[in-house]
């Protein structure tokens, strides 16, 4: 193994993934948005293909964070939902709105509130 290369890989992951993630419990949340919707690493569970994810970076409360979720597949998911609201304003980054989270760990359901 070259130790070097992998310590820059390493380095460069974690640089990716400066942050917290984000896991929200029910509630409202006004966020901002800090970059555009970026492709995150696949979910991977033993035995299924590979789930595409997609990330955004917000702050909320003044803590820089980062939203993983699928790549849904329609305009209800919250994929679809921020993907109309970055076409309604042309884009996401330095945009704010409100998430509105209701439920718990897989009946958690996002909307969101321009």
């Amino acid at each position: 193994m070259d130790y070097q290369t992998e310590l820059k890989r390493l380095e460069e992951n974690e640089a990716a993934n400066a942050g917290e993630f984000w896991k929200p419990k029910a509630g409202q949340y006004r966020v901002k948005a800090l970059s555009e919707l970026e492709e995150g690493k696949p979910y991977v569970e033993e035995g299924k293909e590979p789930q595409e994810r997609m990330q955004i970076k917000l702050t909320i409360d003044d803590s820089e964070v980062i939203w993983t979720m699928p790549k849904g597949v329609t305009p209800a998911s919250v994929y679809g939902q921020l993907v109309k609201l970055a076409a309604q304003r042309g884009k996401l980054k330095d945009e704010q709105f409100t998430v509105v989270v209701t439920g718990s760990d897989k009946t958690k359901r996002f909307t969101i509130v321009i």
